[in-house]
Parts: C-alpha cells; sequence; structure tokens
C-alpha cells in the first residue's frame, strides 16, 4: 500500500466545475416546457376568439 503524505493530500482537488448537473438541466428542461405549454395555450385563445368559438361566461 502507497502513503500518502499531507502535502500531496492538500494539492488534491475533487470534482470538476466545467460539467452540467441533473438539477440544472431538469429546471431548465421545466422552463422550455412551462414557455411551450403557455404558446399553447395562448395559440389556442386566440383561435378560439378568431373562429368565434369562445364559451359565454354566466
Amino acid at each position: 500500500m502507497t502513503n500518502v503524505n499531507n502535502e500531496t493530500l492538500d494539492k488534491i482537488s475533487g470534482g470538476d466545475y466545467s460539467y452540467v448537473s441533473g438539477p440544472i438541466i431538469s429546471a431548465v428542461v421545466a422552463v422550455i416546457k412551462l414557455i411551450r405549454d403557455a404558446g399553447y395555450d395562448l395559440g389556442s385563445g386566440f383561435r378560439r376568439m378568431a373562429d368565434g368559438e369562445v364559451c359565454p361566461l354566466k
């Protein structure tokens, strides 16, 4: 077994900061889905108003 001295242990760094983590990817995907769904809802509303198929409020 090889022994590592304290000086060498101080120089060891773990991890890499140049990667994109899973939660960040999930958050970006959630935002994209939110924007897409809002666009679908707005487009559907505009289409229904243009076609005159808006339900009356009672």
